[in-house]
């Protein structure tokens, strides 16, 4: 056979196989005859309504389907909420065809004594992330975000600005997709003073792929903000008061202007909380496995005065060539001013003699300032995955602290008193500035590829003054008193590349990430340099078994780099006797997380996973300086292994009565060496939360969650369970622009959750006794379209 004979059939071969792809393109509408961007098109091979293709409508309600071979087929439209629909036959020999538009209905029923209207899940399952609703949640309503956390499923929170997702520890948090570039108390104070009433979704990303930061070892939790898109002007005020072991309550609200392509929006808030909780913490001193000094510790917390404000505003304008420009600004502002008084005992072993009587009275008067400025502009050219994204971020941020702390020590066997005390002064400041850029282009009808380049510079200024009570004077402490500068750099790119084969759908990603840090202890006159490069490969598969099953797998690298706190030596006082102190020889900490995972129909979804950590940072608890204080370190524990498996699913038990329940159970284990001591501790735990809502009519519907978290292995720490039970209503009023709701968080739950710690020669037990349990009522008025 000659050259060009076989080239000819080659040339012939292709082009029939060319001609064999038959397209069916056509257009969706909304029942108002808008274009419904993202209502999905299925292409249902005949006679055994086989999935051949599927294509999601872009913003003008546009779908395009193909199959490779001739054949008679249907259009099957269907989106969350609203009534599936099936086409007519469409026999399909080659050339392109157009389908008839359809017209998608939302799903509706009116019964003799409840009107239902169609509502997407309270928690869904997609192909890379889990979304909780929380804008359609009545029980959302009187939480502030670090409360909302706290009881979303998959999520454990330790009250402290640090979580984990399916057991594993080491959540990134983000708004609005952007990075918050605070950790710890830092970050739940912001969280504190962002109510749940500004947040539409959450969304929790467990295996993100090279498109993200690879910051966060368990993955992201990304707070995606309210945002009125009707056209026209209209906007919304509310009002609400509660009441747990104190009053607490706040106003808000909003505008919004829509025309001609130009978005508007103005949004805020102010918040009140008051509350009083105790807790107890009994700490044993160990030598060499003796025991040697005991102390229990009663604390007693009121926080009499902390406001929260918070104001959003932004303007949007798409261009007639398909761009949109996008700007925004955030600030959020709060104060927070709780005092404790503590009652303290020692005892001395072997003999068992009480000691020391110790009291203490604190202070604390803490304020933080969070601005986030933000421009990005989006340019699509044909086609849903042709687009060229710039975004920029400008975030300052500041935290001031003025914390006092008093004791006076009796000293039992000689009837001796002493009075000490402490002040902590600080002025921290951070500042980040962040540009990236991202260009999505088809390669083919069913593949493309992802090309972008991150570039994020951040910089801490920490001043802390501490000061001691001599004698009745207070002087400034030089030995704890310091400077503390931190600068991080990072530059990364990134490349994924995913498609499309008869059923299966597949995406592959490289990021890399060149980091720079600077750490100088201004006050020692030393700094400390860190460059390094990391490669961060990512993939997910997903497989359409047929119309009702899909399994999906998918693989990333993370990594978490120790913060400015991680690694300031100098010591932050929490009271009188605990206090932590950062660690100059950290190394990041880098997870590899694989899953796979079944899902039937939008409803069963199961999920399987696996985590490997090395170098893992965590905060250990130790005995201080002194019998009876304790330090808490970080250290690099080493090695942590992690079994996790879930299962949530998505019920309708009547046609007014829809549930979403989530079960996670996952096995931890941490091994290693922190000094001397090792580490071997593991432990399995499980989680599960069920939420019901109930539909009635007269715009009546009421809401139940309940959730259940057992104990939890954490390095080497292990918390007790905690369980309970929320109950809400709401009732449309004023032609249905006006609402009222109740709920009740805490109806039932455990008042007293528990944690123990052992490291080295100290055994921490700790139980605390929180404001948990709350009635509110809140009242809203929407005005305009």
């Amino acid at each position: 056979m000659t050259k060009s004979t076989l080239f000819t059939i080659l040339l012939t071969s292709s082009a029939m196989g060319i001609m064999a792809q038959t397209k069916l393109s056509g257009k969706i509408f909304d029942k108002d005859g808008q274009p419904f961007k993202g209502a999905t098109a299925s292409l249902l091979r005949l006679p055994d309504s086989a999935l051949v293709a599927q294509s999601d409508a872009d913003k003008d309600g546009l779908f395009l389907l193909q199959a490779a071979k001739n054949g008679n087929y249907i259009i099957r439209y269907s989106s969350v909420g609203y009534t599936t629909v099936f086409s007519k036959t469409y026999q399909l020999s080659g050339a392109e065809q157009i389908a008839t538009p359809l017209f998608l209905q939302p799903l509706a029923q009116i019964m003799e004594t409840v009107h239902i209207t169609g509502k997407q899940a309270a928690v869904r399952q997609y192909a890379d992330k889990m979304v909780v609703d929380v804008e359609g949640s009545v029980l959302a309503e009187g939480n502030n975000v670090l409360e909302l956390l706290e009881k979303t499923p998959g999520l454990v929170s330790d009250g402290k600005g640090n979580f984990s997702i399916q057991g594993r520890a080491g959540a990134n948090v983000r708004i609005n997709g952007r990075d918050m570039y605070v950790s710890g108390e830092q970050l739940a104070s912001i969280l504190r003073g962002l109510q749940a009433s500004e947040v539409s979704k959450l969304e929790l990303i467990s295996n993100p792929s090279a498109r993200e930061d690879a910051s966060g070892t368990a993955g992201i939790i990304n707070i995606v903000t309210k945002r009125n898109g009707k056209v026209g002007f209209g906007g919304d005020a509310f009002v609400r008061a509660g009441q747990g072991r104190k009053f607490h309550g706040g106003y808000g609200g909003g505008l919004h202007y829509k025309v001609n392509g130009l978005d508007m929006y103005l949004q805020g808030n102010t918040s009140y909380d008051r509350s009083n909780s105790h807790n107890l913490t009994e700490r044993s001193f160990y030598n060499q496995g003796s025991l040697t000094s005991f102390q229990r510790q009663h604390e007693s917390k009121k926080l009499d005065d902390a406001s929260f404000h918070s104001l959003r505003a932004g303007a949007k304008y798409e261009f007639s060539d398909g761009g949109i420009l996008d700007g925004s600004v955030h600030w959020m502002k709060g104060n927070y001013q709780p005092h404790a008084s503590i009652e303290m005992d020692t005892w001395s072993y072997p003999a068992n003699i009480h000691t020391e009587k110790a009291r203490s009275k604190n202070r604390f008067d803490e304020t933080f300032k969070n601005w986030t400025f933000n421009v990005n502009y989006s340019k699509k050219y044909e086609g849903e995955d042709h687009f060229l994204k710039f975004n920029f971020d400008f975030a300052p941020h500041g935290n001031d602290y003025n914390n006092r702390f008093e004791t006076d020590k009796f000293n039992l066997q000689t009837d001796m008193k002493m009075s000490t005390g402490r002040t902590n002064v600080q002025d921290l400041s951070n500042t980040t500035y962040s540009g990236r850029l991202d260009y999505s282009k088809p390669l083919t009808d069913s593949s493309k590829i992802e090309l972008g380049w991150k570039g994020t510079y951040f910089f801490i200024n920490n001043d802390v003054v501490n000061s001691l009570l001599d004698k009745g004077t207070w002087i400034r402490d030089n030995a704890t008193s310091n400077r503390f500068q931190y600068t991080q750099h990072i530059e990364a790119l990134y490349a994924i590349y995913s498609g499309k084969f008869k059923r299966l759908e597949y995406q592959a990603g490289l990021r890399g990430e060149y980091t720079f840090i600077n750490a100088n202890q201004v006050t020692l006159n030393k700094e400390n340099h860190q460059r390094y490069f990391d490669l961060f490969p990512s993939g997910s598969l997903l497989y359409h078994l047929n119309d009702k099953n899909t399994i999906r797998t998918s693989f990333s690298s993370r990594i978490e780099r120790p913060g400015d706190h991680d690694i300031n030596v100098f010591r932050i006082y929490e009271d009188a006797y605990s206090y932590n102190e950062g660690n100059p020889d950290l190394k990041p900490e880098k997870s590899y997380i694989t899953e796979i995972g079944h899902g039937y129909k939008n409803k069963l979804f199961t999920t399987l996973g696996i985590s490997y950590g090395r170098d893992m940072i965590n905060w250990i608890v130790r005995q201080g300086d002194q019998v009876g204080e304790n330090l808490s370190r970080p250290e690099n524990i080493g090695r942590y292994l992690n079994y996790s498996a879930s299962v949530m699913y998505n019920q309708t038990l009547r046609s007014w009565w829809t549930a979403s329940h989530y079960i996670n159970a996952f096995y931890n284990n941490y091994s290693g060496e922190i000094g001397d001591v090792k580490l071997d501790s593991k432990g399995s735990s499980w989680t599960a939360n069920s939420r019901h809502t109930l539909q009635f009519k007269y715009g009546l519907r009421a809401e139940i969650a309940l959730y259940y978290r057992s104990g939890i292995t954490t390095g080497p720490s292990r918390t007790d369970k905690r369980y309970g039970l929320d109950l809400a209503a709401e009732k449309k009023m004023f032609g249905e622009r006006g609402m009222i709701k109740l709920t009740a968080n805490g109806l039932l739950r455990n008042a007293n959750p528990q944690l123990i710690s052992e490291y080295g020669d100290l055994k921490v037990f700790y139980s605390d006794f929180p404001d948990n349990r709350k009635v509110l009522l809140s009242l809203s008025y929407r005005f305009g379209n």
